[in-house]
């Protein structure tokens, strides 16, 4: 049975993967989010290298929306702040004030991401992609989502694989 065939296997094949690496899991939370938002006509595009530390763009929508991907977890305040100071710096006011950057992370706690909230930047966290995941009823979304795990591993090692 292909994993994409049993929602339960595909979920799980996720879990474990999106541990593994910071590019793992930067490639997982694209496919998962351009599969979500492909079904309101939204694209979305991977603009950087992963573990490239350009502090930029990781994904961009074609909606003005941008995320910045960091695998990590936000437990204390001097993380929160860091995070918001390195948005803020890399980010126009405009954008931040709109509310079109998001974070997606591994897990925040409540206070912290009020605190982001509230500076209006959003968060996704790890298990929230992968209860958007689960959603996913058709074995065509969970193949697409595999397809482009698969397309972004391939473009971003092209160089090792030849």
């Amino acid at each position: 049975m292909m994993v994409s065939q049993a929602s339960k296997s595909f979920v799980q094949l996720l879990e474990i993967n999106i541990e593994t690496n910071p590019a793992n899991f930067e490639f997982i939370c694209f496919a998962v989010l351009r599969v979500h938002l492909e079904k309101f006509a939204c694209k979305i595009y991977r603009d950087s290298r992963t573990s490239a530390h350009d502090k930029g763009v990781d994904i961009s929508t074609n909606f003005g929306v941008v995320y910045q991907i960091k695998k990590l977890r936000v437990v204390n305040q001097k993380i929160c702040e860091s995070i918001a100071n390195e948005l803020q710096s890399n980010f126009d006011k405009q954008r931040l004030d709109d509310g079109k950057v998001i974070i997606i992370i591994d897990d925040i706690r409540k206070d912290f991401r009020d605190y982001l909230i509230n500076m209006k930047i959003q968060s996704i966290t790890k298990p929230e992609l992968l209860k958007l995941a689960q959603q996913f009823e058709d074995i065509e979304d969970r193949q697409k989502v595999l397809r482009i795990i698969y397309d972004e591993f391939r473009r971003e090692y092209a160089s090792v694989i030849s």
